[in-house]
């Protein structure tokens, strides 16, 4: 096997993703969603206090002196209302912070690959090694580093603080609680800052790291390349037959067309009509772009009349059918135009040969 020397193609990049293989770090998300989580607590600890304080107080006054089950029950249920109440904009701010960090980070990905049933994760073996991957202990030093750190920081903070901690012993409960919700919150902040910047270290691994691994041999990547303009050139060579049928069915059915209704740039529709025979007229072809201008050569070669008529160019073709009797909306239009056509006696002759209407 050689050496994988060779960035990842577009190709190899989008198999990738469509397993479910992208770059991404799990670190990252999770340290945005906790600066946000705590933020979103202390901005609405107000709130909090507000409400959760009134029902404890509720409660307290209620406790002493009324023991019926059914008012217990009726806390109970306030109790857990409550709780979920005061509790969705926070979990509403997470979830929302969550997916959108995920989605700037990996992109719009979704994937049943990693639903299928894979062998090798029961395989003992397979499980010691990717134990033993430098994949995984990277994983436990990051974890082991982030725990440190934290550690370490809140216990500066609270170093720092041990004076004013100290001097809360004589004062009121409301200013205990401002004083702890201030150390609290530089401790929260600090560490949530620190998280962040393992965050974006180990994001920028994760895509280094992923990139190294769709690394291709050189024989890869011709290969690939091989493929694709195989592939290509296939393809090409079927769109240049179906090309040459539909430029000879139209030359065959054309020349029996008794007149072709065109928008000038884009739109031919060949209508064909044998009034002894059948109810009205039909399409005998019709077509757009490139097909429209062969209509028109065939035509102009074998003198079929054209009548330029934008309107009724775009009426057949959007409502019309190839080889189906035309529209009911259209019989005036086209009814004036074959009158036209044989007061100039310019109808062809050989129209009893004709492609014929499916629907008779």
């Amino acid at each position: 096997m050689g050496e994988k020397t060779e960035k990842a193609t577009p190709k190899r990049l989008r198999d990738a993703r469509k397993k479910g293989q992208v770059a991404k770090s799990q670190d990252f998300p999770s340290a945005v969603t906790f600066i946000v989580s705590m933020f979103t607590t202390f901005y609405l600890s107000s709130f909090f206090a507000k409400h959760l304080g009134s029902f404890l107080v509720s409660i307290f006054k209620e406790a002493p002196i009324n023991h019926d089950p059914r008012v217990t029950l009726y806390y109970l249920n306030n109790c857990l209302t409550l709780i979920l109440t005061t509790s969705l904009p926070l979990l509403g701010a997470v979830g929302f912070v969550g997916i959108l960090v995920g989605f700037l980070v990996v992109g719009p990905t979704f994937s049943t690959e990693v639903f299928k049933p894979d062998l090798k994760k029961f395989n003992p073996i397979e499980n010691l090694k990717q134990k033993f991957k430098v994949k995984t202990l990277i994983e436990l030093l990051k974890s082991i580093l982030k725990i440190f750190g934290a550690a370490l920081i809140l216990y500066v903070t609270l170093k720092n603080r041990v004076p004013l901690i100290i001097e809360t012993a004589g004062v009121s409960p409301i200013v205990i609680a401002v004083i702890f919700k201030e150390i609290l919150y530089k401790a929260v902040t600090s560490i949530g800052i620190f998280f962040l910047v393992v965050a974006v270290l180990d994001l920028v691994y994760q895509r280094k790291n992923f990139a190294k691994e769709l690394k291709m041999e050189k024989f890869e990547v011709k290969q690939e390349f091989k493929d694709t303009e195989g592939n290509l050139e296939i393809k090409g060579r079927r769109r240049q037959i179906a090309q040459e049928i539909a430029y000879e069915d139209t030359s065959s059915q054309i020349k029996h067309a008794s007149a072709v209704v065109s928008n000038p740039k884009d739109i031919a529709v060949a209508i064909g009509y044998i009034p002894e025979k059948y109810k009205a007229p039909w399409i005998i072809a019709m077509g757009i772009n490139l097909r429209a201008k062969r209509i028109i050569t065939e035509a102009e070669k074998y003198g079929i009349p054209i009548m330029r008529n934008v309107p009724l160019a775009h009426q057949l073709w959007d409502e019309g059918k190839e080889l189906k009797f035309i529209p009911e909306s259209t019989y005036e239009a086209i009814g004036e135009i074959l009158l036209y056509i044989t007061s100039l006696n310019a109808q062809n002759p050989n129209n009893k040969n004709i492609n014929q209407p499916d629907n008779l």
